[in-house]
């Protein structure tokens, strides 16, 4: 663990490229159950807000059925296609709380 902080402290190893997914608390069931099936890295939760899993890839289809993801899609798109602080503070401040 020290080390794995030791290189991103040194932008070594950038653990943003492993995010692929976001959700809310209500995703969790369904992500654990059929986690085997779904392609990519790390699932990444928010207990705090409703949100269904979504692959950070598909941000710009995903723009037309809710503005959510309009503003996510550009933060990522800025991003180089990655999760971001960013990207974190603006869902937290604009997604559905529980």
């Amino acid at each position: 663990m020290r080390i794995a902080l030791k290189l991103m402290e040194q932008n070594v190893i950038k653990p943003a490229v492993m995010i692929t997914h976001i959700g809310g608390l209500n995703a969790v069931a369904d992500t654990i159950i059929n986690l085997p099936k779904i392609p990519g890295g790390k699932k990444l939760i928010y207990t705090n807000i409703k949100l269904n899993l979504a692959a950070i890839e598909d941000f710009k289809n995903l723009q037309n059925k809710n503005l959510l993801f309009k503003e996510l899609y550009n933060i990522t798109e800025k991003n180089k296609g990655l999760w971001s602080l960013e990207a974190e503070e603006y869902l937290l401040a604009n997604a559905e709380k529980i």
